[in-house]
């Protein structure tokens, strides 16, 4: 039974990539990414090489695979060229590996933090997971976020905390399609319970191996309790959202994650809210990572309750990334 496991263990690994200097690896594809390619080698285990330095790949095994204009294919490499004879290696810009098992297609990573400050006698605790669930040209994500704050004058905990199940679809052309279930807290725009349905639609402008830009527009639907005698209110509002990504992979290996929507007022005209949401992380040990998380929310109309229209922050953070 040993012996039969280590086979079929070793015939797993028969991806071969070929580099410009002219040595062949043989591994498990696991993924590509911002220019570098995971693979899995018996003996030295998971390496990245950086995509530029790649020549040929040979691999039958099933993969998700996104071109620099945009077009995605579920196919393997070795059949790549056929179903695209004009696209080059250069032209891929993504590879995800489809897998036959429910708990492999999970990845994401875990967030924590803490400040505190003498001087306003303030401590803060922060927390965020993100968890997605990969099928072909669909993903699936769990994002978790809690912000809690604790002044020693003041008995009552501010608590800033979302919890958002988002549904994403590749479409042709860089066009994508979007859902997102969610539930957010804000004590400090006085905010008690808000449940949201969002629907929109947008393109991807720019899917290099270095960077990702996306936009989008829809309509959002929420209902709110601002903690007055009113309870639950339901809103309906516009959508307008821009999402940027950088990343360097050149010591240091650098990441950065903007995301900023506006949803204009459309029930309650002339309310406008705005979320903004800037992460940043350097990998400083495999898999484990330090960052800056930076947050802002508005709201031009909040809850009498509330101790201002603003709400921002900004935490270090200590991070694990799993499943990549």
């Amino acid at each position: 039974m040993l012996l039969i496991s280590s086979e079929i263990g070793l015939a797993q690994k028969t991806d071969k990539v070929t580099l410009r200097n002219g040595n062949m690896l043989t591994g498990e594809i696991k993924s590509m990414k911002f220019a570098k390619l995971l693979i899995d080698i018996d003996g030295p285990g998971k390496i990245e090489i950086k995509w530029e330095y790649i020549v040929k790949i040979e691999s039958n095994k099933t993969l998700q695979i996104t071109m620099r204009n945009g077009e995605v294919y579920v196919t393997t490499m070795d059949s790549l060229f056929s179903v695209a004879p004009y696209a080059m290696l250069d032209d891929v810009v993504e590879i995800v590996r489809i897998k036959d098992k429910f708990i492999k297609r999970l990845d994401g990573s875990v967030n924590l933090g803490f400040n505190y400050a003498k001087s306003s006698d303030n401590a803060q605790f922060t927390f965020n997971s993100t968890t997605t669930y990969r099928r072909p040209k669909k993903e699936a994500t769990l994002k978790l976020n809690s912000v809690l704050t604790h002044n020693s004058a003041d008995t009552i905990v501010s608590r800033k905390q979302d919890v958002f199940i988002d549904y994403y679809r590749k479409l042709r052309n860089s066009w994508y399609a979007n859902a997102l279930f969610g539930w957010q807290q804000n004590t400090q725009l006085g905010l008690s319970s808000r449940f949201l349905v969002n629907g929109s639609g947008g393109k991807i402008l720019i899917n290099s191996n270095q960077e990702r830009l996306l936009t989008g527009a829809g309509l959002s639907f929420n209902l709110e309790d601002r903690g007055d005698s009113t309870g639950f209110v339901s809103n309906l509002e516009g959508l307008l959202m821009i999402q940027y990504k950088k990343f360097r992979y050149v010591f240091p290996k650098i990441s950065i994650d903007a995301q900023y929507i506006l949803y204009p007022g459309l029930t309650d005209w002339g309310r406008v809210r705005m979320d903004l949401q800037i992460n940043m992380s350097y990998e400083f040990f495999k898999d484990f990572n330090v960052g800056l998380s930076f947050y802002d929310s508005y709201d031009n109309r909040p809850s009498a309750k509330a101790a201002s229209t603003n709400d921002f922050g900004i935490n270090f953070t200590i991070g694990y990334v799993f499943g990549k």
